[in-house]
């Protein structure tokens, strides 16, 4: 609390004159905190260029994406979606199809006999219900339940392949139960068991005719006498064409349907319109933080700032540049129709994006403007495919070589039984547990019958696939030429696991009990100039480690088979990073938080506000020492004019006094 005496005595305005005194460290303290506020404005534009890079960065990873890029969207368009609609996955060949519905495929629906209401009762005891080659499932009958109704409100509670409903059969004036099978297709019909209690009442019965036959879809591909003819248990076809899915919903076989499947460009040129946007408004935000407006002789925080300057230049230079390592025509984003204006802005000419993506451009093809943008790498091997990168990621002058050691393998087991010619299956032989990648299956069992060997593994192959336990993953069985019965898991690499079968069923299918195995992962490393850089194998997939010099991220697949590995490298992959791949690399560079160029503005500042903040600590330490200082010459200075003043009294009252009594 500062301490005033405004001059009691002497009638001086001593805080003034005091202030005044002090006027100098003052000046000192408005120059010190106007610069800390210049300071702190450039500080903050900096964090507005910071979010504005990290914003564009996001819209980068869209053009950068390898895996379910931008670039590699397929569409399929059916000339009569009543009949059928078609999906293509991004692996989808161009190509137009002719095609005709002859048939859908249909659920197997079977009815009881009829009875009196839906409320009727029935037999007690034990039902079955089996759907293909699907696990059986059984329900319990009994006075909770014992109805029509109720029995069917327990099959739609309790089964996984069955629902039930009551039907009125009008030409008959009766009630009955329909089943119909959750799954379409012939081999999905509806098989019923059952063990009532004898004399519990009446047993529903399902061994009518049905009242809708289960069907396979059936389609014809082209017209001419090699048309092709196909049958699918469901109305959703896969296989047919390649990555490419059929949805089915009525047949017509007098009414051909043509599907063209082609390249989709929409969602690439939304990539790069996002793109432009945002590149743009990094450069306008620049621009405002750097100009200067003549009418107002007001200056932006950043004008003369060269760190500025210099984000602005690369980021610019790299958008204007030819792509290194790019050949042919689609080599710089002008080629496409991205020109930078005299504003310095990008601005797309769409006329000429679109006749790019279709292919009307001499010396572009479609799918080169990938590799314009993003991360890409091309292999002189078809085993070898570039997968991704990251920033980290360099894209060399010359290819990097990649020696492969280990080729991937998947988990196998044998049997060590030769099978029969034919097998025969029963309530003896045929349940069994197997586990696959660590996973346990349930019980399952297979259908009861007279196999051959080829028949034998398909159906165990589809009863591991059908395994609820197991889920997604899934085998192939085969038979080997010595008539062993083979098991190989779809997985690759050291989580690809299999162990014995168990179970009443192993010896049947000719296993101990006792097999299993472990795949292997992919091994190898990249060599760049000589130089060798380590890598990792994750199934499939070999990865650079994140230190190395080039291939820092770098992921290949490899799909050789052992006996393709030689001495040596296996293939060459040119490597190369399109616009938008070296603009993510320069802003990872600008955002990098331990040496990137934004950190290092930043700490400047911080250092530049801390000397600020000592120098203002130091003169306000000066400035109270010499305030302390001037109050007390002050106050000495009103208690010696105080006592002046005591004293003149004093001999003023004297004088007073002798001047009376002379008088008198």
């Amino acid at each position: 609390m500062a301490f005033t005496i405004d001059g009691i005595v002497s009638g001086f305005d001593t805080s003034t004159i005091i202030e005044s005194l002090l006027g100098f460290q003052q000046t000192q303290l408005d120059t010190f905190n106007a610069r800390k506020a210049e300071i702190t404005t450039q500080q903050s534009a900096f964090k507005g260029i910071e979010a504005q890079l990290l914003t564009m960065q996001n819209t980068l990873g869209r053009l950068n994406r390898s895996a379910s890029s931008v670039f590699d969207v397929q569409q399929a368009v059916s000339s009569d979606e009543d009949i059928l609609t078609a999906a293509a996955s991004s692996s989808a060949a161009n190509g137009t199809y002719r095609l005709t519905v002859d048939q859908l495929a249909t659920a197997h629906q079977i009815g009881s006999q009829g009875f009196d209401s839906s409320s009727a009762e029935i037999a007690t005891g034990e039902i079955s219900f089996k759907v293909g080659d699907r696990v059986e499932q059984t329900i319990t009958i009994d006075e909770n339940n014992n109805t029509l109704a109720g029995l069917a409100t327990t099959i739609n509670e309790e089964l996984d392949d069955v629902t039930a409903s009551v039907i009125y059969d009008q030409g008959a004036d009766s009630y009955r139960l329909l089943l119909t099978s959750k799954h379409t297709g012939t081999a999905n019909e509806v098989n019923v068991s059952s063990n009532f209690d004898v004399g519990s009442g009446t047993e529903p019965d399902f061994s009518g005719e049905p009242i809708q036959a289960a069907t396979d879809a059936l389609i014809t591909l082209g017209s001419g006498a090699g048309a092709i003819t196909a049958s699918y248990s469901t109305n959703q076809v896969e296989g047919l064409i390649e990555n490419v899915t059929l949805d089915l919903t009525s047949a017509d076989p007098d009414k051909p349907v043509t599907i063209q499947v082609s390249s989709d460009s929409t969602s690439a040129k939304e990539a790069i319109g996002d793109f432009v946007n945002e590149f743009n408004a990094i450069m306008e935000f620049i621009d405002n933080q750097t100009q200067y407006l003549p009418d107002t002789d007001q200056a932006s925080p950043l004008l003369g700032n060269r760190s500025v300057n210099e984000i602005r230049d690369e980021l610019r230079q790299v958008a204007i540049d030819t792509v290194p390592g790019l050949e042919g025509g689609a080599n710089r984003l002008a080629a496409i129709g991205i020109e930078i204006n005299t504003q310095g802005r990008l601005q797309i000419d769409s006329a000429q994006l679109d006749k790019a993506f279709s292919g009307e451009i001499e010396g572009i093809e479609p799918n080169e403007i990938r590799n314009l943008f993003g991360l890409n790498g091309t292999s002189n091997n078809a085993g070898i495919e570039f997968v991704a990168g990251s920033s980290r990621t360099v894209a060399p002058d010359s290819s990097i070589e990649v020696n492969i050691t280990q080729a991937a393998e998947q988990a196998s087991i044998t049997g060590e039984g030769t099978l029969a010619s034919s097998v025969v299956i029963d309530s003896d032989n045929n349940e069994f547990q197997i586990t696959l990648d660590g996973v346990v299956s349930e019980t399952l069992t297979l259908e009861e019958g007279t196999y051959t060997q080829e028949e034998l593994a398909s159906h165990l192959q589809s009863t591991i696939k059908n395994s609820s336990e197991l889920g997604t993953r899934g085998v192939q069985v085969s038979v080997t030429e010595g008539g062993d019965l083979q098991i190989v898991s779809d997985k690759y690499g050291n989580s690809s696991k299999l162990s014995s079968i168990s179970g009443p069923a192993a010896s049947a299918l000719g296993f101990t009990g006792a097999e299993s195995d472990v795949g292997q992962n992919v091994a190898g490393e990249f060599i760049i100039d000589g130089v060798v850089e380590a890598a990792t194998g994750n199934g499939r997939v070999l990865v650079g480690d994140s230190d190395n010099e080039y291939s820092a991220d770098l992921q290949v697949s490899v799909s050789l088979a052992a006996d393709q590995i030689n001495a040596g490298s296996e293939g060459e992959l040119t490597v190369t990073r399109g616009v938008s791949g070296q603009l993510d690399q320069l802003v990872s560079k600008f955002l990098d938080t331990d040496n990137g160029t934004l950190k290092g503005i930043d700490d400047a500042f911080e250092l530049r506000l801390l000397d600020i903040d000592e120098s203002i600590a130091n003169v306000e330490e000066i400035t109270e020492s010499k305030r302390a200082y001037l109050v007390a010459e002050f106050t000495a200075l009103e208690s010696i004019i105080n006592e002046l003043r005591t004293t003149g009294d004093f001999l003023t009252q004297q004088l007073s006094t002798i001047s009376s009594s002379s008088d008198d």
